[in-house]
């Protein structure tokens, strides 16, 4: 039987043969700075990919086995880049896993970490979670994607196997997984070798794997490293598919897709960036089709004639960005009013969405059916010969040019087998994490499709964070030096000298800016979205300047060498001689040298802030604004002084009663894991020995009187010695706008009634700035730089959330 499929992938590998002149395999290393500049319409015309033509080719019945035979040894360039490649990789991982347990976990991780440690053991009594009655791990949108609970999960059995200490549950486990796909998005631009230049991809892979942003938080239990680890590998899988049109990579796009879905509900803002960029060129591709001849008619006339375009591509790109803005703004007003409106009715949405979930449980069977018959369809017609071979263009494709329209023919030409493993690959993910390994088959699935998607639009009115909408515009250049400045300067030149993944990347940075500001949620984890698409563009901006010092540093030696030969017998002299590479200019070279040093000076700003934030102060609120209300260092203290009162009542069989107050829960949920008579939500919940019990931990806005309550005061002691800590600590935020004043034009109802001083006042003063203050660029300068070197805070210190640890007072053990 002569399958489609194989028959495909042959023709396009020879058609591929003919056309590949900047390919992977025919690369040659030059750099971007050495193409001639091009007009936009040409650029953005001429694909990076090489593209299967199918036309003309004879079809040849591919072997079914092949002899096997050793791969040839990797040549002298191959092996230094695989050095510089996986040396850097090794760096990231060392920044990524060195002390990975040290920082107590945030409240945050604390929940991740335990709803985990109970996944884990729920999978391991699999089947009692289909017993009436039992409770097992669901998917909850308030913790977002089961995703990041079962690759945990799986780590802590991992580590019990291997007999790591705490059973395999500790701090450092529970950050192992965000630690490796924190390091596996160092590698991913490996695989963008021929799209960024072998240089530019190693330039981007070095500078994840030092960038402050995403070395914080790939040591750091929440989802949105997994997710940023997703979202590029999806698109290094698309567009090595674009590429190669090799199966392989359009599943591994598909699974990236659905691992991202199910791991935050921020995967729709992808969706929503990725999704209108590639309608941007599906309308450029289709106006290809149509040529103008207003400047052939008008050509010798005027100079401006040159700008007119050729086809109606920008036209049509005009008119879909016109459409999608207005689908935007139609859309942005549904989603506000929308959640206002499950705000103000929480009752009747929550039984909406509950039909909606009951109407998609009934509908899938049928997409099910239908799918299975179709593709049992093209099978039967492949087996009676009906199908049509692989050099035949059917259908819309015969309208398709490949070379000029690459998206489109990508689609229109795709073979059925690769979109069908695409959706199976996305469907097997979908089941397996959202139904919990099928123990939750019939709320799984209306969950993970609905669920998300109406929490998420519910929280845009709770508007977590309470962040201005110039957050990130603040927040990213605090720390973010080399990245923000060459980040800019890629920008530039992608769009002086474009091509398609240069404008995705674009439009990718410049639309998770917007998109991300626009969100109601601000906060710092967020930053990641942004900082990995600029990162790229830096290193974009990056390429030339060292691609042209290494080219000066070549001629330099070439040109000693040569003269030192000179002087030398003729019987003396070597055989060959190191050529000179591309001839370097007065002026690129000086710019190079200043571009060097500037990247340089940028880089150790950079390295300075990726060590303070991730080492230093890594649990230090007040002085780092990327902590955002992390737990203190000080529950260590509290849990060595729980562990010495265990030890001298109970021998450390961690049998200790402890009373936790409900504003002290998280994180100590966590913490207490291992104690067998922990009474949550003291005192409520254990009425019968709250008199009596040896340890109680209190928190938050009410925490003196509690105080007063059992520690009483100095005229009249309690049964309790106590003392108090700070659990949490957070960066000031003066910078925020001044709070709203009414007036007859602005009531002030949809303001908060409390703010900053602004972002102006507060980089030149702090949060105390003296009356009548302006700006002051010297002293925001100054403030800067003193919190760059020295961790000098901007203004206060004293943000804190309170605990308070009470031991009673016939134990003899000071709190």
């Amino acid at each position: 039987m002569r399958s489609y499929e194989t028959g495909r992938r042959i023709a396009g590998s020879k058609a591929r043969n003919k056309i590949t002149p900047g390919s992977e395999q025919g690369n040659t290393g030059a750099s971007a700075t050495e193409q001639e500049a091009v007009s936009l319409e040409d650029a953005i015309d001429s694909s990076d990919a090489p593209l299967a033509v199918y036309e003309d080719e004879e079809w040849v019945e591919q072997p079914q086995r092949r002899a096997f035979r050793l791969p040839p040894p990797p040549s002298r360039e191959q092996l230094l880049l695989g050095v510089a490649f996986w040396g850097v990789i090794l760096f990231g991982a060392i920044l990524r896993f060195w002390g990975l347990g040290d920082k107590p976990l945030h409240h945050d991780e604390s929940l991740h970490a335990y709803f985990s440690l109970q996944l884990m053991h729920n999978l391991e009594n699999w089947a009692g979670c289909f017993n009436p009655g039992v409770t097992c791990y669901q998917y909850d949108p308030l913790l977002h994607g089961p995703f990041q609970f079962h690759i945990i999960a799986l780590v802590y059995k991992i580590s019990q196997v291997l007999g790591v200490y705490d059973h395999g549950v500790n701090t450092f486990t529970v950050r192992i997984a965000a630690a490796t796909l924190g390091t596996v998005i160092v590698g991913l631009p490996y695989f963008l070798r021929d799209y960024l230049g072998k240089v530019g991809a190693w330039i981007a892979s070095f500078l994840l794997a030092v960038s402050p942003s995403m070395v914080y938080f790939s040591r750091f239990a929440r989802e949105d490293i997994y997710m940023a680890c997703f979202t590029l590998l999806m698109v290094v899988a698309t567009a090595r598919y674009v590429r190669s049109r090799k199966m392989r990579w359009l599943v591994i796009a598909a699974a990236a897709f659905s691992l991202a879905y199910a791991t935050k509900e921020a995967t729709f803002l992808t969706i929503a960036v990725f999704g209108s960029f590639m309608g941007a060129l599906i309308a450029w591709e289709l106006g290809l089709r149509w040529p103008l001849s207003l400047r052939s008619k008008l050509a010798g006339e005027q100079p401006w004639v040159a700008l007119l375009p050729r086809t109606a591509a920008p036209i049509a790109l005009l008119v879909y960005f016109f459409v999608i803005g207005l689908v935007a703004k139609l859309l942005f007003a549904w989603m506000k009013a929308t959640s206002i409106y499950i705000t103000a009715h929480q009752k009747i949405s929550d039984q909406y969405i509950q039909g909606l979930k009951a109407d998609t449980l009934a509908v899938i069977p049928y997409f099910g059916i239908i799918l299975g018959v179709y593709v049992m369809s093209i099978l039967i017609r492949e087996w009676w010969g009906k199908f049509p071979l692989p050099e035949e263009r059917r259908g819309l494709a015969v309208w398709i040019d490949a070379k000029k329209q690459p998206l489109l023919d990508t689609i229109l030409t795709m073979p059925w087998m690769h979109w069908f493993f695409a959706v199976l690959c996305v469907w097997t993910i979908f089941l397996v994490l959202f139904t919990v390994v099928f123990t939750n088959i019939k709320g799984g699935i209306g969950d993970g499709v609905w669920q998300g998607l109406y929490y998420w639009l519910e929280q845009q009115q709770v508007a977590r964070g309470g962040q201005p909408w110039y957050y990130y515009l603040l927040l990213i250049p605090l720390y973010e030096q080399i990245g923000v400045v060459f980040g800019l300067i890629g920008l530039v030149r992608c769009l002086v000298r474009p091509n398609r993944l240069r404008l995705f990347l674009v439009y990718w940075f410049v639309g998770n800016v917007a998109i991300y500001s626009w969100a109601a949620e601000k906060m710092p984890w967020l930053m990641i979205h942004m900082t990995m698409p600029m990162l790229l563009l830096a290193s974009i901006g990056l390429e030339p300047v060292v691609t042209t010092l290494v080219n000066l540093v070549k001629n330099r030696f070439a040109a000693i060498l040569s003269a030192s030969v000179e002087h030398t017998p003729a019987e003396g002299r070597p055989a060959m001689l190191p050529q000179p590479s591309r001839k370097v200019g007065a002026f690129a070279g000086s710019t190079a040298i200043a571009g060097a040093v500037l990247a340089v000076l940028l880089l150790m700003v950079t390295a300075q802030n990726m060590y303070e934030v991730s080492y230093v102060h890594a649990a230090d609120g007040p002085h780092e604004m990327m902590v955002y209300v992390q737990t203190t260092t000080d529950v260590n203290i509290v849990m060595q002084k729980i562990e010495v009162l265990d030890q001298k009542l109970y021998g450390g069989k961690h049998l200790l009663p402890i009373g936790v107050m409900n504003d002290a829960v998280w994180p100590f949920v966590w913490y207490l894991r291992d104690y067998k008579n922990v009474c949550l939500y003291y005192p409520d919940s254990c009425p019968n020995t709250a008199q009596t019990m040896p340890v109680i931990i209190s928190g938050g806005d009410k925490i003196n009187d509690t105080e007063m309550r059992y520690g009483g005061s100095a005229d009249k002691p309690g049964n309790y010695l106590y003392r108090q800590y700070p659990m949490r600590t957070w960066w000031d935020e003066g910078y925020k706008p001044p709070p709203c004043v009414p007036s007859g034009t602005n009531d002030c109802s949809e303001e908060p009634a409390w703010g900053g001083v602004g972002p102006g006042l507060w980089l030149s003063y702090g949060d105390d700035p003296p009356p009548d203050a302006k700006f002051n660029l010297g002293l925001a300068a100054q403030h800067i730089w003193q919190w760059w070197w020295e961790r000098r805070p901007f203004g206060g210190t004293d943000g804190a959330y309170p605990m308070a640890l009470f031991i009673r007072r016939d134990l003899g053990v000071a709190p």
